[in-house]
């Protein structure tokens, strides 16, 4: 399995860093693309990506991720746009938490699928449909899996489940309760 994640300016790394340590340890390649060769995340840090943009086609992962953080200045960036349309189109895993499910809207992939975002949509007209946003902190439809920013451990484990990365149910509970530090003796 090899997923993808798509970074970008002020993008929020600790929405994706349980699910990155979940494919990482499931043995899943992970890349990175964005715009540019580096990013700085919410928390100031700096990342090199592994590959640019438009050096990714979506034939060659599995999943796409996308973070949450203000991808208000990204709606209208055709290569991120066209990125997440190819996922989609193939049929691929596409993941987005919180305030990415914006660039799902701005994509035309989320049409009349059900959705979760922390996004107040009525900013967002043109981006959302608000009859098929989802009560749901997660949400999976079709190929499509979002969450509101605040349920990332449950998004990931969601990723998880849905990609059968867990071993059984037991699995997937542990990791639960390791992420919310219930793992005690």
């Amino acid at each position: 399995m090899k997923a993808l994640f798509l970074l970008y300016e002020g993008y929020v790394d600790w929405e994706v860093s349980p699910l990155s340590y979940i494919l990482s340890v499931t043995d899943c390649e992970i890349e990175t693309t964005a715009l540019q060769s580096e990013v700085t995340h919410s928390g100031q840090f700096t990342v090199k990506v592994t590959k640019t943009i438009d050096e990714c086609a979506a034939g060659e992962y599995d999943l796409l991720i996308l973070p949450g953080g203000d991808p208000e200045p990204l709606l209208e960036e055709s290569k991120i746009t066209t990125l997440i349309r190819e996922f989609d189109e193939k049929n691929k895993w596409i993941a987005a938490i919180c305030g990415a499910s914006t660039l799902l809207g701005a994509s035309s992939v989320l049409r009349e699928r059900e959705y979760s975002t922390s996004i107040e949509i009525e900013e967002f007209p043109s981006c959302f449909n608000p009859s098929y946003k989802s009560k749901a902190d997660v949400t999976v439809c079709e190929n499509l899996i979002t969450a509101e920013g605040n349920a990332y451990i449950e998004f990931a484990v969601a990723v998880g489940k849905e990609l059968d990365l867990f071993e059984d149910r037991e699995d997937e509970l542990e990791t639960v309760l390791f992420f919310k530090n219930q793992l005690r003796s």
